[in-house]
C-alpha cells in the first residue's frame, strides 16, 4: 500500500513539474495562446494540443530512460552534432528566461501599477536564481509542488465564470494553418522542456505523469481562451489578454499573483539546463552571473515582442527536434540490424572451392556452398 501511494505521489509530482514547464508568462497571460490558437474551434484545438503534448512528453521519457538523461539522448539522436544542438537548446532557454522576466514586469505593471522601468520583482528573482539554481531537479520539483496547485485552482475558478465555449464546426481560415500552429505550439513547449523531461525519464517518470500533465494543460488552454475570446478584440490585442478580459479590481490582483507563480515555475525549468552548464565551467558563479545578466537585458524587449518574434521560430525548431527524436532511433536500429547481418556473413567459413589456397585446417572445415556441402580433405 505504501509503495502504491509513493508511486502515485511521484506521478503527481512529476506531472506538476511538466505543467510548470509549460504554464509560464505567455501561457497564464494568454499572450502565446492567442498567438497559436484560432479564435473559433479553439476547444478541439486545445484537446488536440493535449494529445500531442502527451505523445511528446512520453517520447522524451522513453528516450531519457533508455539513454540516461538529456545529454545521453542528444548523443544517441544527433551523434557528432549533439554539442551544437545542446548550445541551441541553451540559447533557446535563455530566450525563455528573458520572456519570463519580461512577464514579471508586465504583471507588476498591469496588476499593481508598478512601472516597467522599475523591474523590482524580476531583479529579485534573478538574485534568487543565482543562489538556488544548484538545487537541480529537486529544487524544480519543490517549486512546482507548491505553486502549480494554486495555478490549477485559479484555472478552475476561471472555468466557473460566465464565458462562451461555443465554437464553429470549421475553423476560421485555413484548417491546415490552424493545425500547423498547434504543431508549432506543442513543438516549442516540448522542445524547451526537453532537458527536464529527459532527466525525469531517466529517474523513472512515465506515461501516468505525461497523461495527467497533458490533460491539465489542455483544460487550462480551453478555459483561458474561452475567457479571452468572450471579452473580444480588446483583450485579444492586449499585452496580457487574460488580465484585460478579467478587468480591474481584486480579480486583476489575483491574476497577477497567479501569473507570477506560473512565471516562477517556468523560469526555474528554463534555467535548469543553463544552470547545469554553468556548473561545468571553472568559475560557475561568474558564468551564472553573466548568463542571468544577459537574460535580464534581453527581457527589456518586453513580453509581447519576445513572444511574437521568437516563439514561432522556437516552435519550428521544436517540431524538427521531436521528429529527429522519433525517427533517428528507428533508423539507427535498422542500420544496426544490417550491420549485424553483414558481420555475421563475414564470419562464415569460406568455401574451399572458392578459396583454393586455404590452409589444411580451413580446407577441413564444412563447406557452406549449397551444392558442395561436404568436408574437403587433402590438397585441392
Amino acid at each position: 500500500m505504501n509503495t502504491l501511494l509513493s508511486r502515485a505521489g511521484g506521478t503527481v509530482k512529476n506531472a506538476f513539474v511538466l505543467v510548470g514547464t509549460v504554464v509560464g508568462a505567455g501561457f497564464v497571460s494568454g499572450a502565446e495562446l492567442v498567438r497559436f490558437f484560432p479564435t473559433s474551434n479553439f476547444v478541439p484545438c486545445a484537446y488536440l494540443a493535449a494529445v500531442l503534448l502527451f505523445l511528446g512528453f512520453f517520447l522524451l521519457f522513453r528516450l531519457g530512460a533508455a539513454h540516461g538523461g538529456f545529454d545521453g539522448v542528444l548523443r544517441a539522436v544527433f551523434g557528432r552534432g549533439a554539442a551544437a544542438v545542446r548550445w541551441f537548446v541553451l540559447l533557446s532557454s535563455l530566450v525563455i528566461c528573458a520572456c519570463m522576466l519580461a512577464g514579471l514586469d508586465s504583471v507588476m505593471a498591469e496588476g499593481f501599477g508598478v512601472s516597467k522601468k522599475l523591474p523590482v520583482l524580476s531583479a529579485a528573482l534573478v538574485s534568487a536564481l543565482f543562489f538556488l539554481s544548484a538545487k537541480g531537479l529537486k529544487g524544480i520539483g519543490a517549486v512546482n509542488l507548491c505553486l502549480v496547485p494554486v495555478i490549477l485552482c485559479f484555472v478552475v475558478y476561471l472555468g466557473c465564470q460566465d464565458m462562451s465555449a461555443g465554437y464553429a464546426f470549421s475553423p476560421a481560415g485555413d484548417p491546415f494553418a490552424a493545425f500547423a500552429n498547434i504543431l508549432l505550439y506543442v513543438g516549442m513547449n516540448v522542445f524547451l522542456a526537453a532537458p527536464v523531461v529527459c532527466d525525469l525519464g531517466a529517474r523513472g517518470a512515465g506515461a501516468g505523469a505525461a497523461g495527467l500533465a497533458s490533460c491539465a494543460i489542455g483544460f487550462a488552454v480551453a478555459v483561458i481562451l474561452a475567457n479571452i475570446y468572450t471579452a473580444g478584440a480588446n483583450a485579444i490585442l492586449a499585452d496580457m489578454p487574460l488580465l484585460s478580459a478579467l478587468g480591474g479590481g481584486s480579480a486583476a490582483r489575483i491574476f497577477a499573483v497567479v501569473s507570477a507563480f506560473g512565471i516562477v515555475t517556468t523560469l526555474f525549468s528554463s534555467w535548469y539546463p543553463l544552470g547545469a552548464k554553468a556548473e561545468e565551467a571553472p568559475k560557475p558563479r561568474l558564468v551564472r552571473a553573466i548568463v542571468l545578466g544577459a537574460a535580464f537585458l534581453l527581457s527589456r524587449m518586453g513580453l509581447k515582442n519576445i513572444v511574437d518574434r521568437f516563439y514561432p521560430f522556437l516552435g519550428l525548431a521544436g517540431v524538427i527536434f521531436l521528429l529527429a527524436c522519433a525517427v533517428m532511433p528507428a533508423l539507427q536500429r535498422l542500420r544496426g540490424r544490417k550491420s549485424g547481418r553483414a558481420k555475421a556473413a563475414m564470419k562464415r567459413t569460406p568455401c574451399p572451392a572458392v578459396k583454393k589456397r586455404a590452409s589444411a585446417k580451413e580446407r577441413s572445415a564444412p563447406c557452406l556452398h549449397p551444392r558442395k556441402n561436404r568436408k574437403v580433405s587433402g590438397d585441392a
